[in-house]
């Protein structure tokens, strides 16, 4: 069995991150984490986790398995996704549950922005239910990426939803997609202005951390740093840990040698461009000082100026 040498695990793996957020014990981590996205319009005091693998209906379906997939009940009158005309038809206090699906991607599997469409069309498509009158549920898909999109401006947080292109009103707000980019995450703790960017650079740097840092001494993620402690993995969480880890590295040094790659491809194909331009002008100038002199040549000779323009293009 492989020791663990550093006192909290890498939230960027696979398990690391379902386990600090997906855990039951841990639920304490991933409510801070939701009620820091939602920046107090949604107070979340509690989360229910439900199965991360949804089965397709059929066999030619697509199947499903979320990092994390839990839920939060309230009345439907304490959330602010439910419009006063929908509120008003609600027959008591009913309760209604908002989704939240949880990915952690380290790189971009192309179409990656159109699975975390799917994911969040599955939870609302999966509300359907007969005598239903497609009042929906709200559903939250919440991406953590090590990367951005090449077609989006670069952003901490990106908050997507169905809009008018023109006016940018919400044709409903039952349906978000949270983008959180760990790649604008600041690279010193002093520099995260906001609570978003401070649990954003936990999860890209918890396992840099101890209890010197400045993040833990400040005592404001209590709950995220309980959650990651590496002393309270279990014989077989810590196996399975190690080979996350391993396989979280083993990407890094790929995407690094590409890296590499690419920058001594572009030099060699800059240096080789060069040497051909070198060519293409030596050449050029070679003929210029040749028809220069013919030129000269010719004028010697007294040939009108109209055919000298016609031999030599002058």
């Amino acid at each position: 069995m492989t020791d663990i040498k550093t006192p909290y695990i890498n939230i960027q793996t696979d398990f690391g991150f379902k386990y600090v957020f997906g855990s039951e014990h841990n639920k304490d981590a991933l409510m801070r984490f939701l009620n820091i996205l939602f920046d107090g319009k949604l107070h979340v005091t509690d989360v229910i986790y439900h199965d991360k693998e949804i089965l397709p209906s059929s066999k030619e379906g697509k199947r499903i398995v979320y990092d994390v997939y839990c839920t939060y009940s309230s009345p439907r009158d304490a959330s602010p996704f439910f419009p006063p005309s929908q509120i008003k038809h609600t027959k008591g206090d009913a309760n209604t549950d908002h989704h939240f699906i949880l990915e952690m991607q380290n790189i971009y599997l192309p179409p990656f922005e159109e699975r975390i469409v799917f994911y969040a069309s599955k939870a609302i498509a999966s509300q359907g239910k007969s005598g239903w009158n497609y009042e929906l549920e709200p559903v939250f898909a919440i991406a953590v990426t090590d990367f951005n999109f090449s077609h989006l401006s670069p952003k901490l947080m990106r908050d997507v939803m169905l809009v008018d292109r023109e006016t940018m009103e919400p044709l409903t707000d039952k349906l978000h997609i949270l983008l959180c980019s760990l790649k604008e995450v600041p690279s010193v703790w002093e520099e995260c202005e906001t609570e978003l960017a401070q649990v954003l650079f936990l999860i890209k740097n918890m396992e840099k951390m101890d209890n010197t840092s400045l993040a833990y001494k400040e005592g404001n993620f209590t709950e995220i740093f309980n959650a990651a402690r590496s002393n309270t993995l279990k014989d077989d969480e810590i196996v399975a840990y190690s080979q996350s880890l391993d396989k979280l590295r083993d990407i890094e040094a790929g995407i690094l040698f590409a890296a590499d790659e690419a920058r001594e491809k572009g030099r060699e194909e800059g240096r080789a461009e060069g040497r051909a331009e070198g060519r293409a002008e030596g050449r050029a100038e070679g003929r210029s000082e040749v028809i220069s002199e013919k030129v000269v040549k010719a004028r010697e000779l007294g040939l009108p100026e109209d055919i000298i323009a016609q031999l030599f293009g002058n």
